[in-house]
Parts: C-alpha cells; sequence; structure tokens
C-alpha cells in the first residue's frame, strides 16, 4: 500500500460479502466455517475468513453505511481498527522497524513455555502480515466493555505481568519497547535500553539489573470489562508491552494524560480519576514513582 493512502482507507468494499484490506488480502464472509483458511465467527452465525486477494484484486469501493464491519479507532495517517465480527483488525505504520511487534507480544505470553497464562483475558493472534513498512494485526475480541471498573483487578494485572523479568529494558523478544513516554522529551536517538535507561536514571529511578514485564498502556478504552462473569478484566492493544524499570509502572499512570477518561466539559480532575486511583493502590502494594521528576524533566522542554 502507498504510504500516500490513508491508514483508515485500509479495508474497502468489494460487494456485501467480500472486502479488500491493503493491496493483498481478501477478507470474506461466509455461511460456514473455511477449513483451510484463517476463519472466526461474526457474531451472529456466519464466518468471517482473510486469504490472499490474487491480482489483480477486485475493484472495491469505500465501506457503505450498512457494512457489518465498523471503524473503531482513527488516527488517519498513523493507525485504525475495524471491528470484523468477533474479531479486531488493527492497521500501522511502522516507523519504528526494530520495535516488537504486537503479535509477538501476545504470542510470548500464551506460550506455557515462557511462564503461567494470564490469568486474565488478552487477545489471541488470528493473523499478521507486514508490506511496505504497513502492519496488519488481526485479533480475537475480548468479551466485555471499556468502562471505569475493578481497579483492584488492574492493579493485580500489574503485578502478575510483573513477575516476567528480563536483564534490560525491551520487548518481550529483545528488540526495542517504544515506549514514547520514557524516553528524553525530544529525543531522535532511538529506543535503545541505554538510551531508555539514562533517562530513568536521570529522574530518579534505580539502575535496576532486573527488570520487569509491563503493558505501558493501561488507559480505560483498553481494559475490558466483562460484567457477565462477576468483574472480569481483560486487557488489549498490547503494542507497547515490554521490560522496564518497577518504578516505571506508577509512574506512568501518575503522568500519563493520554491514559485519562473522556469527560464533556473537560473535568481534568475526574478525567484522570482513573489512573490516579489505580497508582494509589499501587501505592499500597509498594511501588514507588517519580512523577514530580519526570514532570519537571518535560516542563524543562517547553520553555
Amino acid at each position: 500500500m502507498s504510504s500516500k493512502v490513508p491508514i483508515r482507507e485500509s479495508v474497502l468494499e468489494v460487494d456485501e460479502n467480500s472486502w479488500i484490506v491493503g493491496k493483498n488480502l481478501l477478507l470474506s464472509r461466509h455461511a460456514t466455517a473455511s477449513q483451510s483458511e484463517c476463519c472466526w465467527s461474526d457474531g451472529r452465525g456466519a464466518w468471517f475468513s482473510i486469504s490472499e486477494a490474487g491480482y489483480p484484486p477486485p475493484q472495491a469501493r469505500p465501506l457503505s453505511p450498512t457494512s457489518p464491519i465498523q471503524l473503531v479507532h482513527d488516527a488517519g495517517d498513523c493507525n485504525a481498527a475495524w471491528q470484523i465480527g468477533e474479531a479486531f483488525l488493527k492497521v500501522q505504520a511502522m516507523s519504528i522497524a526494530s520495535r516488537t511487534r504486537e503479535h509477538t507480544t501476545l504470542n510470548y505470553l500464551h506460550d506455557p513455555a515462557n511462564g503461567p497464562p494470564p490469568t486474565f483475558p488478552i487477545p489471541h493472534v488470528l493473523f499478521h502480515r507486514e508490506d511496505d513498512n504497513i502492519y496488519y494485526l488481526l485479533t480475537s475480541r475480548v468479551p466485555g466493555a471499556t468502562k471505569q471498573a475493578c481497579v483492584e483487578q488492574v492493579a493485580n494485572i500489574c503485578k502478575v505481568l510483573a513477575q516476567r523479568q528480563n536483564d534490560k529494558i525491551c520487548g518481550v523478544d529483545g528488540r526495542e519497547l517504544s515506549e514514547t513516554w520514557m524516553r528524553p522529551p525530544q529525543a531522535v536517538d532511538g529506543y535503545s535500553h541505554e538510551v531508555l535507561l539514562a533517562y530513568c536514571i536521570e529522574i530518579g529511578m534505580d539502575g535496576d539489573d532486573v527488570f520487569v514485564l509491563h503493558h505501558c498502556d493501561m488507559g480505560p478504552t483498553n481494559v475490558i470489562v466483562d460484567q457477565t462473569n462477576g468483574c472480569t478484566v481483560g486487557l488489549i492493544d498490547w503494542e507497547v508491552t515490554g521490560f522496564v524499570p518497577k518504578a516505571w509502572i506508577r509512574t506512568k499512570f501518575c503522568v500519563c494524560w493520554a491514559m485519562d477518561l473522556d469527560f464533556p466539559g473537560e473535568d481534568s480532575e475526574k478525567s484522570k480519576d482513573w489512573r490516579h486511583r489505580i497508582q494509589l493502590r499501587l501505592a499500597q502494594e509498594g511501588y514507588t514513582e517519580v512523577a514530580e521528576a519526570w514532570s519537571s524533566r518535560f516542563r524543562k522542554t517547553l520553555t
């Protein structure tokens, strides 16, 4: 796909049962499950599958208003996501070639060879592809809805993930962790362990020899609460997951306004209540933070 085509236009409609994804993929809806292709339920008795489109691909048009495929996230030229039945498709421009891919993180977490499987719901990888620096990831839907709830369970997920450790700051496969909030403001020298660790030490974190696994984007829209089964909490959007200093976990909740709730009228105190309550719960578990030093360092770049 040409980089000139907005990511939001990655999915186009051929007819009521066929769609083109990017340049080379064909998404189809069938009455029965396919045995030979990646296949998942549409939630209404039919099935979707994804396969090679062939050449030349069929003519396609923008999604119609009645399409069963719905755009649920749109960051224009950066990334977008669609709900496709019981799955989600994420399409992303890969600006950092050395970063750990999200499917690698999810497969790592599901593989019992890497430790006990998560006790909380996370997506399964159905399909992934990378073409012309565009990353396509199809994952299963985690049951439930996003909402402000279950702070205790979110804090416990942090503790469970932190049981997995590494000797450097990185993704689960050792590649770079593109955690922008943990990099020096306005830095242009990548996301290597050395760059990120130097910044962490600069703002007051210990130069740990051991780093713990963290999701790094546990805002309320990525926390899925299923209240049909008590209050079961699952997580989606694992693209910025890796090993970090333990103090970064609580610090991120303290400083990251990108994880605020979205309330009409922009009530700042109410909006940040979600992450504030989680960081207080983490404090009870002995997690430290360097939020003031992080904020001071950030303010210097604005003057």
